[in-house]
Protein backbone atom coordinates (compact mmCIF):
# COMPACT_ATOMS: atom_id res chain seq x y z
CA UNK A 1 0.00 0.00 0.00
CA UNK A 2 1.54 3.40 -0.95
CA UNK A 3 1.97 6.10 1.88
CA UNK A 4 -0.80 8.30 0.75
CA UNK A 5 -3.19 5.72 1.00
CA UNK A 6 -1.86 4.30 4.04
CA UNK A 7 -2.42 7.84 5.96
CA UNK A 8 -6.04 8.08 4.55
CA UNK A 9 -6.43 4.86 6.38
CA UNK A 10 -4.71 5.71 9.66
CA UNK A 11 -6.78 9.11 9.55
CA UNK A 12 -10.05 7.21 9.10
CA UNK A 13 -9.58 4.96 11.53
CA UNK A 14 -8.54 8.23 13.95
CA UNK A 15 -11.72 10.42 13.12
CA UNK A 16 -14.29 6.70 13.65
CA UNK A 17 -12.06 6.83 17.14
CA UNK A 18 -13.22 10.09 17.64
CA UNK A 19 -16.29 10.04 16.66
CA UNK A 20 -17.84 6.43 18.40
CA UNK A 21 -16.24 7.72 21.75
CA UNK A 22 -18.53 7.39 24.60
CA UNK A 23 -20.03 10.46 26.18
CA UNK A 24 -18.66 9.34 29.82
CA UNK A 25 -15.17 9.34 28.20
CA UNK A 26 -15.70 12.94 26.60
CA UNK A 27 -16.94 14.20 30.00
CA UNK A 28 -14.52 12.17 32.38
CA UNK A 29 -11.50 13.82 30.66
CA UNK A 30 -12.52 17.68 30.82
CA UNK A 31 -13.77 16.63 34.56
CA UNK A 32 -10.98 15.26 35.25
CA UNK A 33 -9.07 17.28 38.01
CA UNK A 34 -11.39 19.95 38.49
CA UNK A 35 -14.96 17.64 39.33
CA UNK A 36 -16.51 16.95 42.62
CA UNK A 37 -18.40 13.47 43.37
CA UNK A 38 -21.82 15.66 43.46
CA UNK A 39 -20.69 16.91 40.17
CA UNK A 40 -20.12 14.02 38.83
CA UNK A 41 -23.12 11.98 39.61
CA UNK A 42 -25.38 15.03 38.71
CA UNK A 43 -23.40 14.11 34.92
CA UNK A 44 -23.30 10.48 34.92
CA UNK A 45 -26.00 9.29 38.01
CA UNK A 46 -25.61 6.95 40.62
CA UNK A 47 -22.68 4.27 40.78
CA UNK A 48 -22.70 0.80 40.71
CA UNK A 49 -20.09 0.44 43.03
CA UNK A 50 -18.29 2.51 45.70
CA UNK A 51 -15.33 1.50 47.87
CA UNK A 52 -13.12 3.40 50.24
CA UNK A 53 -9.25 3.35 50.05
CA UNK A 54 -6.87 2.77 52.67
CA UNK A 55 -5.47 6.46 51.82
CA UNK A 56 -8.86 8.05 52.14
CA UNK A 57 -9.92 8.16 48.69
CA UNK A 58 -13.14 7.19 47.38
CA UNK A 59 -13.44 4.81 44.25
CA UNK A 60 -16.73 4.63 42.38
CA UNK A 61 -17.61 2.19 39.44
CA UNK A 62 -19.65 2.84 36.49
CA UNK A 63 -21.15 0.36 34.15
CA UNK A 64 -22.29 0.99 31.04
CA UNK A 65 -24.43 -1.88 28.85
CA UNK A 66 -25.59 -2.04 25.36
CA UNK A 67 -27.29 -4.29 23.79
CA UNK A 68 -26.04 -5.16 20.01
CA UNK A 69 -29.10 -7.13 17.91
CA UNK A 70 -27.24 -10.17 15.58
CA UNK A 71 -27.32 -10.24 12.01
CA UNK A 72 -27.20 -13.03 9.55
CA UNK A 73 -23.69 -12.55 10.23
CA UNK A 74 -22.95 -12.36 13.70
CA UNK A 75 -24.35 -13.25 16.75
CA UNK A 76 -26.25 -11.07 19.39
CA UNK A 77 -24.66 -9.82 22.80
CA UNK A 78 -23.91 -7.13 25.09
CA UNK A 79 -20.93 -4.16 24.78
CA UNK A 80 -20.21 -3.13 28.43
CA UNK A 81 -17.65 -0.48 29.36
CA UNK A 82 -16.37 0.10 33.03
CA UNK A 83 -15.21 3.44 34.02
CA UNK A 84 -12.98 3.52 37.62
CA UNK A 85 -13.39 6.44 38.63
CA UNK A 86 -10.69 7.66 42.10
CA UNK A 87 -11.68 10.45 44.44
CA UNK A 88 -9.06 12.14 46.27
CA UNK A 89 -9.76 12.98 49.98
CA UNK A 90 -11.56 16.08 48.93
CA UNK A 91 -13.59 14.29 47.09
CA UNK A 92 -12.00 15.90 43.67
CA UNK A 93 -12.08 13.30 40.40
CA UNK A 94 -8.06 12.58 40.00
CA UNK A 95 -8.27 9.69 38.05
CA UNK A 96 -10.42 7.24 35.96
CA UNK A 97 -10.02 4.41 33.62
CA UNK A 98 -12.03 2.65 30.75
CA UNK A 99 -11.81 -1.04 29.86
CA UNK A 100 -14.39 -2.38 27.32
CA UNK A 101 -15.56 -6.11 26.45
CA UNK A 102 -18.31 -8.01 24.11
CA UNK A 103 -20.30 -10.66 25.57
CA UNK A 104 -21.06 -12.36 22.38
CA UNK A 105 -24.31 -14.32 22.46
CA UNK A 106 -24.90 -13.07 26.02
CA UNK A 107 -27.83 -10.21 26.74
CA UNK A 108 -27.57 -10.26 30.15
CA UNK A 109 -23.90 -11.40 31.58
CA UNK A 110 -22.83 -11.90 34.79
CA UNK A 111 -19.73 -9.84 34.82
CA UNK A 112 -18.98 -6.40 32.82
CA UNK A 113 -15.33 -7.07 32.06
CA UNK A 114 -13.15 -9.85 32.55
CA UNK A 115 -11.43 -9.37 36.27
CA UNK A 116 -13.55 -5.99 36.52
CA UNK A 117 -15.36 -4.76 39.04
CA UNK A 118 -18.67 -6.67 39.87
CA UNK A 119 -21.57 -4.60 42.21
CA UNK A 120 -23.53 -8.15 42.69
CA UNK A 121 -20.56 -9.30 44.44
Amino acid sequence: MNSFRWWIVVSLLFVGCVLFEGKETVYLRSAQGRATQVEVEQRLGPPALTRSTEEGESVWVYQVREEQPGSRITAPGTWCDEYVLTFDGQGILRGWTHRSQFHGGELMPTYCVSDGSNPAS
